[in-house]
């Protein structure tokens, strides 16, 4: 991937970390744009870059660093929408990789500050792969060639391993210890028995204390790097934190999803209330509030202001299960009447006889006169009742099993 495409998967994966679990993700095309310097004049160079990331194909367990026997792949990018009016990118991940971004122990949460800071694309790449371990007992041991394919050079770029440390594994380390949070450095192992042949690369990584501050290289005159951290500042306002459901965040207006009522979310949610106790009072805030929304939803959550609303909810669930219930108890008894009609039909035909005329003489005396309930067939069903009555549903259940 390029620098750019880098830059933007990981902007993406940051967004899909903070919002949790969704099936759309949704940035606007002026924080794309300023994440991966893209020209802030038009729009089709974020349509390219997003076009590309869903071309590429990414396979998982490269390093077998989960320590399973699993392997898959996913493009990097299920789908995009850009809406130029309103300003949005909305975006999809495929299922399988969704599960892994947000699953810290797979995927470590990145510094998207950081990243976006960067200007070697082999040093995004470094960043990448030494911060996933940066909690790990060790980094694996690379081969070279393992290394070389991490890196994205292959096998027709910078071949002589010269060339390649001048060029790709100096200049990545240099700008992670420069301007990262992390402080690396690299080990090199000479292939056994070739004395000028490096084989395999061992790294060290530490994580750097302190606040984290750059100022200006003495030696080359080099700038700060240029950190837009209004733009995250802004991101982390945004972004609800992880561990609320979909179907309440769909009670909330984006502009009313602030810390406040989001940690309220939260603690009502760890104290045991149910997800519909959360999204009737949020609703019936939402739809009552004649001033500050905000407020009076935390207070609705607080005291229960959706009472009334929960109980009738609550009555209505009662009467839905009441519901299931009846219909699963009619569909064991039309199973176990159908039982009953295949034993009574397999029975000898003296049996079946003095089974059939007590079935027709109770029919008769309840329902006289009436040739509806005479046929064979309203017979035979109440015959399967008596049937039923008399040798109980287990017996001759367990009977047909057998």
């Amino acid at each position: 991937m390029t620098l750019t495409q880098r830059k933007l998967i990981n902007f993406l994966i940051y967004i899909a970390q903070k919002t949790g679990d969704q099936k759309v993700y949704k940035t606007t095309i002026s924080d794309i744009k300023n994440v991966c310097n893209l020209p802030s004049t038009e729009n089709i160079s974020v349509k390219e870059q997003l076009k590309d990331l869903a071309k590429i194909i990414i396979e998982f367990n490269y390093l077998d660093k989960d320590r399973h026997n699993v392997w898959g792949i996913s493009t990097l990018l299920s789908s995009a929408l850009i809406s130029p009016n309103l300003g949005t990118v909305e975006f999809e991940f495929s299922n399988l990789l969704k599960n892994k971004i947000l699953n810290p122990s797979m995927y470590a949460p990145l510094n998207i500050v950081l990243i976006a800071v960067l200007k070697c694309s082999y040093a995004v790449v470094l960043y990448e792969f030494l911060r996933d371990y940066l909690t790990a007992p060790s980094i694996p041991v690379l081969t070279i060639e393992n290394f070389r394919d991490l890196m994205g050079t292959g096998n027709n770029k910078y071949r002589a391993f010269p060339d390649f440390k001048k060029n790709v594994l100096v200049p990545a380390v240099e700008e992670v210890n420069l301007k990262t949070d992390i402080i690396c450095h690299y080990e090199l192992v000479k292939e056994r028995g070739i004395r000028n042949k490096y084989s395999h690369i061992k790294f060290f990584i530490n994580k750097k204390t302190g606040n984290l501050t750059y100022e200006k290289n003495q030696k080359t005159n080099q700038e700060p790097p240029d950190i837009n951290g209004a733009l995250f500042e802004k991101l982390e306002k945004n972004n609800q934190p992880l561990g609320i459901p979909e179907e309440i965040l769909k009670e909330i207006p984006e502009k009313y999803r602030v810390k406040p009522l989001m940690a309220e979310i939260v603690k009502r949610l760890d104290e045991g209330k149910t997800v519909s106790y959360v999204m009737l009072n949020l609703k019936y805030a939402f739809k009552n509030a004649k001033e500050n929304p905000i407020l009076y939803a935390v207070n609705a959550l607080k005291n229960n202001y959706a009472e009334f609303y929960i109980e009738i909810e609550e009555k209505k669930i009662e009467e839905k299960k009441a519901k299931e219930v009846m219909m699963q108890n009619k569909e064991k008894e039309k199973k176990n009447e159908d039982m009953a009609l295949d034993l009574i039909r397999a029975l000898q035909p003296e049996k079946y006889k003095a089974l059939y005329d007590e079935a027709k003489e109770l029919i008769t005396k309840e329902n006289p006169d009436n040739p509806f309930f005479m046929r064979d067939t309203m017979i035979e069903i109440r015959m399967a009742k008596i049937y039923m009555e008399k040798s109980g549903t287990d017996s001759y259940q367990s009977s047909d099993n057998d």
